[in-house]
């Protein structure tokens, strides 16, 4: 089968070197290279860099329109796989290809949309999973070749919950490719629930709220938009936590936000509204990120302070 591979993020990156490995791949289409976070300087997305690794024919085009359809045709493609490519394709880009395939981290019909793996973090969710379906005119719509779960044990961060998923993608895909003639889908059966862009003040901390949230929030929040509360006015970004968000201590007796001691190995204790957490790592204004105890020795009287 030839494939034509539309995919951007890492998390696409063992999928396409399984398909790539097996000879399937026509071409890879992903996003064109975008500025990094500092400078002029284009980066090319992590499926560029691995489609150039392996000698795939890549391509970027800005648009899908007539253009990137004629080029289509040029390529002879029988499938379209897509996995995190971060573009609509309309239904005549669709009508090029005789099958259509869609990778969605999520267990559909739950949280489809651009969000899932922070959705199901953020919500302490404890299974995610992957789904294989057919692309559809609506989000996330299609009827499902297949799913593969995972659990989720409460320490994930966005990071860890794409590894598993990107590592569970091959185990997904390539057998329903090898039997696609004796496959038949099936429509989602549930409830669906939707996912939307996570912005910037999503990763604001409310230390009234119990622990185990703000726990998920700082997993969720990470590497963006990063777990955020105030000290002196100006931003404290909290980016790592300590243990799982199923196994929240004590109860707290300070108010919430208030930074209850130092523990060694754990962080900075914190009040939240029915126990604590531990800030494992923080990234303090203008400095780099660092660990809870190293931000402690270099901000005396921290203890007793309140997070705001």
């Amino acid at each position: 089968m030839r494939i034509l591979y539309a995919a951007t993020g890492e998390i696409a990156v063992p999928l396409l070197r399984a398909l790539a490995q097996r000879g399937d791949i026509a071409a890879v289409l992903t996003a064109p290279d975008a500025p990094g976070k500092r400078g002029k300087t284009l980066i090319p997305s992590p499926v560029k860099v691995a489609a150039m690794e392996l000698g795939l024919d890549v391509w970027q085009p800005e648009t899908l329109r007539k253009e990137a359809r004629a080029h289509v045709r040029s390529l002879m493609p029988d499938a379209l796989m897509s996995f995190c490519y971060g573009k609509i394709f309309g239904p005549m880009f669709l009508s090029l290809f005789g099958y259509t395939f869609n990778v969605h981290p999520s267990l559909l019909p739950q949280y489809r949309g651009c969000a899932p793996l922070y959705a199901a973090i953020r919500n302490l969710d404890r299974e995610s999973g992957i789904t294989l379906q057919e692309i559809a005119p609506g989000i996330d719509e299609g009827r499902i070749y297949r799913t593969v779960s995972f659990a989720l044990d409460g320490t994930e961060d966005i990071p860890r919950a794409e590894s598993i998923a990107a590592e569970l993608a091959p185990s997904l895909v390539l057998p329903v490719l090898d039997n696609l003639d004796n496959i038949e889908l099936s429509e989602q059966i549930g409830t669906p629930s939707y996912t939307e862009m996570v912005k910037k003040e999503d990763g604001r901390i409310d230390f009234s709220r119990p622990a185990a949230e703000v726990h998920a929030l700082i997993r969720a929040s990470y590497p963006w938009p990063k777990a955020y509360c105030m000290l002196d006015g100006s931003p404290l970004y909290i980016t790592g936590v300590y243990g799982s968000a199923f196994d929240v201590p004590e109860a707290a007796s300070e108010a919430p936000g208030t930074v209850a001691g130092i523990v060694k190995g754990k962080g900075l204790k914190i009040a939240a509204g029915d126990g604590y957490i531990y800030a494992s790592r923080v990234l303090p204004p203008m400095k780099k990120e660092m660990d809870a105890l190293a931000f402690a020795n270099g901000c005396r009287g921290i203890c007793g302070r309140v997070l705001q």
